[in-house]
């Protein structure tokens, strides 16, 4: 387990491109890495790797076939894995980057690890430096929250570290959250976009209905 503190330039966390590539590195060798968002701390693998995710699923104590939220750098990425109609596109266009998740139908390069039970797919675009320097190095990445299932996620690295401990190879400090708090989940697969999860974002910000259980 390693430990690095991000470096704080005009207010924005900033990596060394060492410490860049050893993220990159570990990820590339099915290592657990975990990084900031705009939202919270978040647990990096790559999701086509089934070792790297079954290490995730374990570090985590997480019941397996549960979903699991996947990282991109921009809507140009998301379309490799998510079936996007025109119509979503425009909405993600006003929302992306930004402290929401959404879910789609998979495209067939989807990895099937992440689907959600009804085959779903959910992705993240975050608004943070560092979340969205990993998904450009190293493609898409796992974004689900750095903490034990049923614990509360961690804003801060060293709560993060508290629950997930020596499972973890890297750990990126970059401070608290900006956000604090989870992402809003917005289900994009039907023919209305409806909200299952307000987070950082009410519905009514975003022009949605609630959906109830």
């Amino acid at each position: 387990m390693r430990v690095v503190r991000a470096v704080m330039i005009e207010k924005q966390a900033v990596l060394d491109a060492g410490v860049a590539e050893e993220a990159v590195a570990a990820l590339r060798g099915g290592g657990l890495v975990v990084y900031p968002t705009d939202t919270l701390y978040a647990l990096g693998a790559d999701p086509r790797n089934p070792e790297a995710m079954r290490r995730l699923f374990a570090a985590k104590q997480r019941p397996a076939g549960l979903p699991v939220s996947i990282a991109v750098p921009n809507l140009t990425a998301a379309k490799a894995l998510a079936v996007i109609s025109p119509r979503a596109e425009v909405l993600c266009d006003g929302w992306l980057p930004g402290p929401v998740t959404l879910l789609f139908r998979p495209t067939a390069d989807a990895p099937a690890a992440v689907l959600s039970p009804e085959g779903a797919v959910a992705i993240r675009v975050p608004r943070h430096p560092i979340a969205l320097l990993l998904a450009k190095r190293f493609g898409p990445i796992t974004a689900t929250s750095a903490n034990l299932h049923g614990r509360p996620p961690p804003v801060e690295v060293r709560e993060a570290q508290e629950q997930l401990g020596e499972s973890v190879d890297l750990y990126l400090d970059a401070g608290p959250c900006p956000i604090g708090r989870e992402s809003t989940v917005v289900d994009l697969t039907g023919s209305e976009p409806k909200v299952l999860r307000e987070g950082a974002v009410s519905a009514a910000r975003l022009g949605l209905d609630r959906r109830r259980r």
